[in-house]
């Protein structure tokens, strides 16, 4: 896990709604600049994702695309 990253959320192969439920769940304990992590495979989550979260609340710091799995880090704003 880098540095940077406060929490990890492991969702690889779950699937939408309950994978959007975990991520806002993990997203609200998370202090102000704290960043989280999220691995998954369903790609109705990583679409969905941006539409469930409110885009003032956080910054986007990494999105990548594994032939597997995504990867993205949140960084929660103050």
């Amino acid at each position: 896990m880098a540095q940077d990253i406060s929490h990890q959320l492991d969702l690889r192969g779950m699937i939408a709604p309950i994978t959007l439920l975990k991520v806002t769940q993990a997203f609200r304990r998370l202090n102000p600049g704290e960043a989280l992590e999220i691995l998954g495979s369903d790609l109705q989550t990583r679409k969905d994702l941006f539409h469930v979260l409110e885009a003032p609340r956080y910054e986007l710091v990494s999105s990548q695309d594994d032939k597997a799995f995504y990867r993205i880090v949140l960084r929660k704003r103050h």
